[in-house]
């Protein structure tokens, strides 16, 4: 393939959605691309504004946390994987709104509570910390929301 032909094949892969250096580099690879096309192409891709990491950490967290209901630490793990600096996913992190994410949080619990009925009563407000501490919310924000919000059943 010529150079043009893999920036074709890129600026599609990248009009589909949102995409980081990482994954467009991981891209041009598996087409057969050499280390100075892919330089010269994520270069020119970025000129073109087809390729912008910070764009694409907002668009991710925001997904990530409306459809997935990810917190923010499982959401900045995720950026760091896809070498996306910590300067772009603060920003991004900052873009989600702080009641929308104690209200989240605070739903999750609920959600989890309700489905634990059956459970022993001791172990439910562990289970649901577990659970919402696994979706990547900060330990210290959801025992907060479970003492205050959601008293032992």
């Amino acid at each position: 393939m010529t150079t043009e032909e893999f920036m074709e094949k890129t600026r599609r892969f990248c009009s589909w959605r949102e995409r980081c250096s990482k994954e467009v580099e991981e891209k041009l690879k598996a087409l057969g691309a050499n280390e100075r096309q892919i330089v010269a192409i994520a270069g020119k891709l970025k000129k073109e504004g087809f390729l912008d990491n910070q764009r694409f950490a907002h668009a991710y967290a925001r997904g990530k946390f409306e459809n997935n209901r990810w917190g923010k630490i499982k959401i900045k793990a995720e950026l760091l994987r896809r070498n996306i600096s910590n300067d772009c996913i603060r920003k991004a992190l900052d873009g989600i709104e702080e009641e929308r994410y104690r209200q989240t949080l605070q739903a999750l619990i609920k959600n989890k509570i309700d489905n634990l009925a059956s459970t022993k009563k001791g172990q439910v407000r562990q289970k649901a910390a577990a659970y919402c501490i696994q979706k990547g919310y900060e330990p210290a924000l959801v025992w907060e929301t479970l003492n205050a919000e959601h008293q032992t059943p």
